[in-house]
C-alpha cells in the first residue's frame, strides 16, 4: 500500500490524479526541528521530506511511504508558510515583480530502500499593488502555502511566468515521483 505522508489537499489531489491507490497519514515531525543555518536549500528541503517519511516508518513497515515538502527561496532566504497575515504580506512584497525558486523535496521509503530527491522550478511574479496583496491575503489562500501563494489558485494572477514543472510548484513533482515509484517497486523482490 502507498502511504502519502501528508494531509495537504494539493498533494492528495495530485496523487489521486495519477490514479494511485493510497491512504494518507499525518507525519509525526515538526519542521521547526531542522535548522536552516549552514545548510544548502536543496539539502534542507530533502531533509524535511525524509524526516516526514521516517516519522511513519514504524507504523507502516510493509508499505511504501511517500513524503514531500515545498519551500520558496528568494535571495537565499527560505520562505516557508507564513505565520500570520503580516508575514504573508512581507513575503508577497518580497516576491513582487521578482523571480524566485520553488523547491520540492521528496522521499520514498520501501523497507530498507530510501529514495530522496528534489525538483526546482523558477517563478516570476507580476508587479502587484499593496491593495492587490491585501485583497489576496483576505481570501486566506496564502496562509498555508510556502511563499504565501498558490500557483493553482487565486495566486495564479500574480504569476507572470514559470520555468520548470508546474506540479513541483504545487507541491509534488508527479512525473518524477511516478518514475521513482516504478523504479523502487522493480527493485523490490516480488513474492510468489
Amino acid at each position: 500500500m502507498l502511504i502519502l505522508a501528508s494531509t495537504s489537499p494539493r498533494r492528495i489531489e495530485l496523487v489521486q490524479s495519477a490514479g494511485l491507490d493510497f491512504i494518507t497519514a499525518s507525519p509525526k515531525f515538526n519542521e521547526k526541528e531542522i535548522s536552516t543555518k549552514d545548510i544548502a536549500v536543496e539539502e534542507y528541503v530533502q531533509l524535511l521530506s525524509k524526516n516526514k517519511a521516517l516519522s511513519l516508518v514504524n507504523d507502516y513497515k510493509n508499505d511504501v511511504i511517500l513524503a514531500a515538502d515545498t519551500i520558496v527561496v528568494y535571495n537565499n532566504e527560505i520562505l516557508n508558510k507564513p505565520i500570520d497575515e503580516e508575514d504573508a504580506f512581507r513575503m508577497l512584497k518580497k516576491l513582487n515583480g521578482k523571480k524566485h525558486s520553488v523547491l520540492t523535496g521528496v522521499c520514498i521509503i520501501k523497507g530498507d530502500l530510501i529514495e530522496s530527491f528534489y525538483e526546482r522550478s523558477e517563478v516570476t511574479f507580476n508587479k502587484m499593488t499593496d491593495e492587490e496583496i491585501y485583497a489576496y491575503i483576505e481570501t486566506k489562500e496564502p496562509m498555508d502555502k510556502a511563499g504565501a501563494y498558490a500557483i493553482q489558485g487565486i495566486g495564479s494572477k500574480f504569476v507572470k511566468s514559470y520555468d520548470g514543472d508546474f506540479h513541483t510548484i504545487m507541491g509534488l513533482p508527479l512525473k518524477e515521483v511516478l518514475k521513482k515509484l516504478k523504479d523502487l517497486l522493480w527493485k523490490t523482490p516480488i513474492k510468489r
